[in-house]
């Protein structure tokens, strides 16, 4: 698919642009878009997220549904746009087997710094992990993740662009990426520390402010130790928690789809496993060990060589250490105890 000139409102998603996307990038064969109805609307840190209704001219033949999202990327995370569409044109292409959402059209400006994606609503076949914790899936996320990990585990690409671009936002500490990068951005997150103080106030306990401090003061040289020889390394998704995957309303039909990929990275394959269990899982430590033991026998099965059981619990426990960082961008008081309960374990 070709590069298109990027849509910066959604008024400009008209039926006539969107024909003549939807026919250059060949998804649509005969008739057109007849009419847009926006329904709804979402904004997130990085995106705006419109849900449109198209209706179609009788003699349509393609392969948009009715209900698409337009994705707007907003200025300061642009450059999470351009990564998203690296992982999508190039990544996702060569991942076997990986359950991936469609583009239909995506615009990216490098000087304008615009960029759009135009996808299908996925609230229509897809929902939100079970409300009850016994009922989420969590072996089948574990296997999707897999996909991509055991796809380029020690693969060349790692130690090219965009992988060893250092990242922005609270998820950035998990990039293996150079030793001034690493030790940069752990900087970044001393200095945000006083703010995290002030806005937690009387919900951080005091032995909490103390393991973080210690774990900003020794981060950068274990986590580099572990990475520097660029061994064992693979593509992580980055925020795999479990609001970033659609799950299938039908499951003879549809599969679990992970989204967001803006923060994919260069990384322990662990970390993607230690941060679902510690920020968005509730009991945690019960599914831990079973997960572990799922993860790591279905990497070895997947081919996995050189890579022993101790050291895999090696780099879960340092990924674990990696998620301390998150909530002191977030700021977020329950962030902080599952993040302190976890370390403490």
């Amino acid at each position: 698919m070709e590069l298109s000139e990027p849509i910066t409102d959604v008024k400009q998603a008209t039926p006539e642009s969107l024909t003549d996307r939807f026919r250059q990038n060949g998804i649509v064969t005969t008739g057109s878009v007849v009419s847009v109805e926006k329904t709804d609307s979402i904004g997130s840190v990085a995106a705006e997220w419109d849900r449109l209704t198209l209706s179609f001219s009788d003699d349509y033949v393609g392969l948009v549904p009715e209900r698409i999202v337009l994705k707007v990327y907003r200025k300061d995370w642009f450059g999470g746009g351009v990564v998203e569409w690296t992982f999508y044109d190039e990544l996702a292409l060569e991942t076997p087997n990986a359950s991936v959402c469609s583009v239909y059209d995506c615009g990216i400006n490098l000087e304008a710094k615009d960029c759009h994606f135009v996808m299908p609503d996925l609230s229509v076949t897809h929902t939100e992990p079970p409300k009850d914790e016994k009922d989420r899936p969590h072996e089948a996320v574990v296997r999707e993740l897999l996909k991509y990990h055991i796809r380029w585990w020690n693969d060349p690409r790692l130690n090219a662009w965009p992988f060893m671009q250092k990242a922005c936002g609270p998820l950035r500490m998990a990039q293996a990426i150079g030793d001034e990068d690493v030790r940069s951005s752990c900087a970044g997150f001393e200095k945000q520390l006083g703010s995290f103080v002030d806005k937690l106030g009387g919900d951080l306990a005091p032995e909490h402010l103390k393991t973080i401090e210690h774990v900003i003061d020794r981060y950068p040289d274990v986590f580099l130790d572990r990475v520097g020889n660029s061994t064992n390394l693979t593509t992580l998704h980055g925020d795999a928690h479990l609001w970033n995957l659609y799950y299938p309303r039908e499951l003879t039909n549809d599969r679990i789809i992970l989204f967001d990929w803006e923060t994919f990275k260069r990384g322990l394959g662990a970390y993607d496993l230690a941060y679902m269990l510690v920020h968005g899982t509730s009991g945690c430590k019960e599914l831990e060990g079973p997960l572990m033991n799922f993860y790591y026998q279905h990497l070895i099965e997947g081919g996995i060589a050189d890579y022993t059981r101790e050291d895999f619990e090696y780099d879960f426990r340092l990924s674990v250490i990696s998620c301390v960082f998150c909530p002191i961008v977030w700021k977020r008081a329950f962030s902080v105890r599952s993040a302190m309960q976890a370390y403490e374990d």
